[in-house]
């Protein structure tokens, strides 16, 4: 087994690098400070980056000039039983092998991510020690084991320790905050698309009520409540309502019409311009959702609600973001499904959402003076 534990960052030689990080959408937004901190600490380093093809825009073009490799995994679970996509699974795993790989750093720790990163070939395969990985089967697949400390409570701070372990090099603060680049074209588009819809308003501001885990939502009459109560008190602020899925669509149409004026629906968006349109308006509410991360990812300040899952692990981090914990004793209980789903969601304050966001918006000089 090469050993890389004694190298020092300034060498002048290149490694090629494999991370592995396949999904979900706010996971891998989460994951983006290892490329900062790879790119800090050892610059010479050749990345690449496997992740689920649904998802390989988030990192074309990455600042941290990451090499994207797509795995189509969501369309081959479509089907499974077809000869294609075996043909297709192949090649992909054959593609791996060619590149020859020195270093796997896998971040996701589940079943899929240990088979890529052991399909991968690479001498060296660093993980997850058994207090920090997903799936138990995954520590067969990595041959160093990165312990969790007990200050990783974050998200980030475990993608962090794992990568930083690669050179035992500590992580600073700075290599904590994901970025995400937005293009010209769709910066031009999204400002185009954001002045049609709300040509009228000084202030701008996106809700992104939908969300894949029941038990995550926050219901219609929330929102509703926390856009009224901002306009009521900022009659510039326009909102406009973002969505994924025809559901979600659904659910944003009847805020829009319980909203009343001021509120306008987004259509269907790429993931690429619907980070614009985030970065265009500057400021997002959500709950904890993909969307969310993608919003702080490129610089928009957030409030974000937080019910099944744990603030303190999962919400954006730094001065412009703010986030609720719902009220109750068994919060942050990971159930996807629970028979205090109502009384949960009946726990958050509109107030207290609206009042962040009128705070954030005031520090950044656009709030009602």
């Amino acid at each position: 087994m090469i050993s890389f534990k004694n190298v020092k960052p300034k060498m002048p030689y290149s490694r090629k690098v494999l991370i592995v990080k396949l999904s979900a959408l706010g996971d891998i937004l989460h994951a983006l400070p290892v490329l900062t901190h790879l790119r800090r600490t050892s610059p010479f380093l050749e990345i690449h980056w496997a992740v689920d093809a649904s998802f390989a825009e988030l990192l074309e073009g990455h600042p941290g000039g990451v090499k994207v490799v797509p795995i189509p995994l969501r369309e081959w679970k479509r089907r499974v039983f077809s000869r294609q996509t075996w043909k297709e699974a192949l090649d992909a795993i054959c593609s791996l092998r060619r590149e020859r790989y020195d270093i796997v750093i896998d971040i996701q720790g589940n079943l899929k991510s240990g088979l890529v990163t052991r399909l991968s070939g690479a001498p060296l395969r660093i993980g997850f020690d058994w207090n920090g990985v997903r799936e138990v089967p995954n520590l067969l697949f990595t041959n160093r084991k990165a312990r969790l400390l007990p200050d990783d409570r974050h998200v980030s701070r475990k993608y962090l320790r794992v990568a930083s372990s690669l050179f035992e090099e500590s992580f600073e603060p700075s290599d904590f905050f994901p970025v995400l680049s937005v293009s010209a074209g769709d910066r031009d588009a999204a400002a185009l698309l954001v002045d049609e819809l709300l040509k009228d308003f000084a202030i701008r501001m996106v809700v992104h009520p939908g969300t894949s885990w029941p038990t995550k939502k926050a219901p219609e009459g929330f929102w509703v409540g926390v856009i009224r109560l901002l306009r009521e008190q900022t009659p510039a602020i326009g909102v406009l309502l973002s969505w994924g899925s025809e559901e979600e669509r659904q659910e944003a149409l009847e805020i829009r019409k319980m909203a009343g004026e001021g509120v306008e629906l987004l259509p269907s968006l790429s993931l690429a311009l619907l980070a614009a349109v985030y970065q265009k308006c500057g400021f997002v509410m959500a709950p904890d959702t993909g969307p969310l991360h993608l919003a702080a990812a490129v610089g928009a300040a957030t409030v974000s609600v937080f019910r099944a899952t744990d603030g303190l692990r999962n919400a954006p981090e730094g001065p412009s973001h703010r986030f609720i914990q719902v009220p109750v004793k068994c919060a942050a209980c990971l159930r996807k499904e629970c028979v205090r789903d109502q009384i949960c969601r009946n726990s958050i304050s509109s107030i207290e959402a609206a009042e962040l966001m009128a705070g954030l918006m005031d520090a950044k000089g656009t709030g009602n003076k």
